[in-house]
């Protein structure tokens, strides 16, 4: 999957950074290999993404936080959800519901978000 990319680049590049680990853990799925390690790279990599976006958010104090904070909440809990799926099941939740809310969430509020940092940084 191609993502999109946002107007400040700092989270152009942890958004990169999270599909490589992404498709590393979509290919062992896919192979039918063990994804465990994988999957704990990651979630771990997801939790990072986010508490780096929100602390850049609160220290610029950005209008949209608590919703913005509020979908990486859900997506935190649904992947701690999904962590002791089988295969099929993880496979179906990234195809399904991970992959469309992501490519959604960074032409929408990542978008917002970005160009809101962009011209905060720049001052």
């Amino acid at each position: 999957m191609k993502i999109s990319k946002v107007a400040y680049e700092p989270m152009n590049e942890v958004h990169e950074n999270e599909m490589k680990i992404l498709n590393k853990l979509l290919k062992k799925l896919k192979n039918n290999e063990d994804f465990k390690k994988e999957f704990e790279e990651f979630f771990e990599d997801v939790k990072k993404h986010f508490a780096f976006e929100e602390e850049l958010m609160q220290k610029y104090d950005f209008f949209a936080y608590l919703p913005h904070k509020m979908e990486h909440d859900k997506i935190i809990q649904e992947l701690e959800e999904i962590k002791d799926k089988n295969r099929e099941e993880m496979l179906k939740y990234f195809n399904e519901r991970f992959l469309p809310w992501l490519d959604n969430h960074i032409l929408t509020i990542d978008t917002v978000t970005a160009g809101f940092l962009n011209m905060q940084t720049k001052e």
